[in-house]
C-alpha cells in the first residue's frame, strides 16, 4: 500500500502541522522536500500549486495547505484500506 505523500520545504509551519496531524492520526506519510527535488517542485507547479504543503493521497486526490478536515478524511480512508487488506 502506498503512503500519503506530503510535499514540503524547510521552515514551513503548515508543513510541520500537516505532518503532525497525520502522525497523530497514526498515518504513515512520505515527505518530499521540494527545495532539494526540482522534479517534484516542477510537478507541483505544473499542477498549479504555488506553495506547500501539497498532499497527495494514494487514490490521487491532492490539495494544498494545512487542512485538518482533509487529514481526518484521508486517515479514515487509509484505515479502511488497511482493514480491507488485512482480511
Amino acid at each position: 500500500m502506498r503512503n500519503i505523500t506530503v510535499y514540503s520545504k524547510p521552515g514551513c509551519v503548515q508543513c510541520r502541522a500537516t505532518a503532525r496531524g497525520f502522525a497523530k492520526a497514526g498515518v504513515a506519510i512520505d515527505i518530499i522536500d521540494v527545495s532539494t527535488d526540482p522534479t517534484a517542485a516542477a510537478m507541483l507547479t505544473d499542477w498549479g500549486y504555488l506553495s506547500v504543503p501539497v498532499i497527495v493521497t494514494p487514490d490521487g486526490q491532492h490539495w494544498a495547505g494545512h487542512r485538518p478536515d482533509r487529514i481526518t478524511a484521508a486517515a479514515r480512508a487509509a484505515a479502511q484500506t488497511h482493514a480491507q487488506l488485512s482480511v
